[in-house]
């Protein structure tokens, strides 16, 4: 009876040493690549980090006076935006 147990756990300890060293394996794996999904979105959502320098002398240069203008005119479409243009097509009228 003895001998059977010796036997059985001689051949149970090789398994299960296996397959620790399955999980010791695939984590460095695993470690080596965490972080690379986020690498690869980062860079697919940048279209052309050189762009601002390349396109910097393409800039329309501007005086004092026409950004003064542009300033004014942004905030008096706040002060007093244009009446909206509304179309009805009469969904949701009631009725019955």
């Amino acid at each position: 009876m003895m001998g059977k147990l010796k036997l059985a756990l001689a051949l149970c300890v090789p398994v299960m040493m296996g397959g620790c060293a399955v999980v010791a394996t695939t984590s460095p794996d695993w470690d080596a690549q965490f972080g690379d999904s986020v690498r690869v979105l980062q860079a697919q959502q940048l279209l052309d980090a050189q762009a601002p320098t390349r396109n910097a002398q393409n800039m329309p240069a501007a005086d004092g006076r026409t950004v003064r203008e542009a300033t004014d005119r942004h905030v008096e479409n706040y002060r007093s935006p244009p009446t909206p243009s509304v179309i009805n097509i009469g969904v949701g009228g009631g009725g019955g």
